[in-house]
């Protein structure tokens, strides 16, 4: 009977988890510290595949970039690649840190550039690795001396 009891509890709340999960959220979110971003200091990164997971997305690995939108790049401005990530661990939090070149030469020519920070995470349906990106917008300032 327990196990029965158990057995409805967590089925409950898998639906509840899948309910709250939209379907936008399938391919994860990222969130940054600090904000806005400082070059030359360490930033924390955190990729959140949670509900990634429960719909059924779970990454077999991830691609973190810093891109300038197409509608600003004035076509000089390639992507910035952060990291490569493996599968996120089983809460489907995935946390590191990274540092930005404050001498790259496209933060120091086009400094009031905009940004964001591109996820692109792959998973896999059957034996085919398929695609999908979310992206959160990102400011980037000098640091002062």
């Amino acid at each position: 009977m327990f196990s029965k009891a158990l057995l409805a509890a967590s089925a409950l709340v898998g639906y509840t988890l899948a309910q709250s999960c939209p379907e936008a959220s399938r391919f994860g979110g990222v969130t940054y510290s600090p904000n806005p971003i400082v070059l030359g200091q360490e930033v924390t990164f955190t990729g959140n595949f949670a509900c990634a997971i429960e719909l059924g997305y779970a990454p077999v690995f991830t691609d973190y970039f810093l891109e300038v939108p197409e509608s600003n790049n004035t076509g000089f401005q390639p992507p910035v690649y952060i990291a490569r990530r493996g599968p996120p661990p089983s809460g489907g939090i995935d946390t590191f840190t990274y540092t930005f070149d404050p001498e790259y030469s496209p933060f120091t020519t086009n400094p009031d550039a905009q940004y964001v920070i591109v996820v692109q995470t792959t998973h896999a349906e059957g034996s085919t690795l398929v695609t999908g990106s979310t992206s959160s917008g990102a400011s980037i300032v000098q640091a002062s001396d």
